[in-house]
């Protein structure tokens, strides 16, 4: 039996991989003509390989960007890849939703050969995302409103508005209070969660100052410590520090790793937040005097419904609370990390970029 030639004897190998690709492909030469269109490609601009061939790239993938701000020719005169989302027009004249990366193709010694354009159908995505925004309303007032209403009613009848009630009813009903009360936390934190993901809620920047907002939120679980007997300290740097940041949101980060903190600090412990001015960003860290976290399961601590296997973390959440302060961090463009060694407490840090100028 004779053997089978090599791939490279028989197959160009640039043709054969453009046309095994899943994604559209077209390339130009120096002038923008397209030199080559793959299978997925034709399926969706509607043309095929043979009428596309010499033809002016914008005339074949018409996107809403060709002739004003054209990704081809972007990444062909600045030398980098060049990523938009974007909507063609095909040849039936249907317009479709896609994901388009432009690259130059040089050779070895820089010489400008032509370019490269990638395009996908992020059209299923987008559906999926719009359904994922009705769902998000869909839960706000299909769940969080009769929540409401019912812990709203619980609380009339605790307080005696339909009748006086026995010592066994108030425990009863003072306990579905208490339990009605965390589902609409848990609710509110979810629905705060999906909307930050979906970035329907974002950040109203405006300037802050550092300490006058740390204290703010220090104050409010000032509280929650008194009663657990622990010791709240914050440090700062001499120097004022501010901040861009939506003072809402910012508050809401600080205040729930402070929140988690408290959680799981020992009686007669201490928990610090500490703000450290690092030049370009600020730095800040909340220690706790807790049973400290496993290492399996610092790596996701940040994953939204993580839950943690070691036996330090049996008060364990749903993980919302440190979900919801990442996307909060990131959406600022900072960094969230954690540090701890079991039996030794645990440090929450974040950083926020300092304005520039600053």
């Amino acid at each position: 039996m004779g053997t089978k030639p090599l791939l490279t004897e028989s197959v160009e190998w640039p043709h054969f991989i453009i046309q095994s690709m899943a994604d559209g492909v077209i390339t130009v030469d120096g002038n923008l003509r397209i030199t080559d269109l793959n299978r997925a490609g034709e399926r969706l601009l509607g043309y095929s390989r043979e009428q596309a061939l010499g033809q002016f790239c914008g005339d074949i993938l018409m996107s809403s960007l060709c002739g004003r701000e054209c990704p081809m020719k972007m990444a062909m005169n600045h030398g980098e890849p060049v990523s938009r989302e974007v909507v063609l027009q095909n040849r039936l004249g249907q317009k479709i939703d896609i994901m388009l990366a432009a690259s130059a193709l040089r050779d070895d010694q820089g010489n400008l050969w032509g370019g490269v354009e990638t395009f996908r159908d992020i059209g299923p995505f987008k559906l999926l995302e719009k359904e994922r925004h009705y769902l998000v309303g869909m839960f706000a007032h299909d769940l969080k409103t009769p929540v409401v209403a019912v812990a709203g009613l619980l609380n009339r009848l605790r307080q005696g508005k339909v009748g006086a009630l026995t010592p066994e009813q108030s425990d009863y009903i003072a306990t579905i209070f208490q339990e009605m009360q965390r589902l609409e936390k848990l609710i509110s934190s979810f629905l705060d969660f999906a909307r930050l993901d979906l970035h329907i809620i974002t950040p109203t920047l405006e300037t802050i100052q550092v300490e006058k907002e740390c204290r703010e939120v220090v104050g409010r679980f000032q509280a929650l410590a008194e009663a657990k007997k622990i010791g709240l300290q914050m440090e700062f740097p001499q120097e004022p520090l501010a901040l861009q940041a939506d003072p809402l949101l910012f508050q809401r980060a600080l205040g729930n790793l402070l929140e988690n903190a408290l959680k799981y600090s020992p009686p007669q412990g201490n928990v610090i937040l500490a703000v450290q001015d690092h030049g370009a960003e600020v730095q800040f860290s909340l220690t706790d005097q807790g049973p400290g976290i496993a290492p399996q399961d610092l790596p996701h601590l940040f994953d939204l419904l993580y839950r943690g296997k070691s036996s330090a973390h049996e008060k364990t959440g749903l993980g919302l609370g440190l979900a919801i302060v990442k996307r909060i961090i990131e959406a600022h463009g900072g960094r969230l990390w954690a540090e701890s060694q079991e039996g030794r407490g645990a440090t929450f840090s974040f950083v926020l970029p300092k304005p520039m100028g600053n």
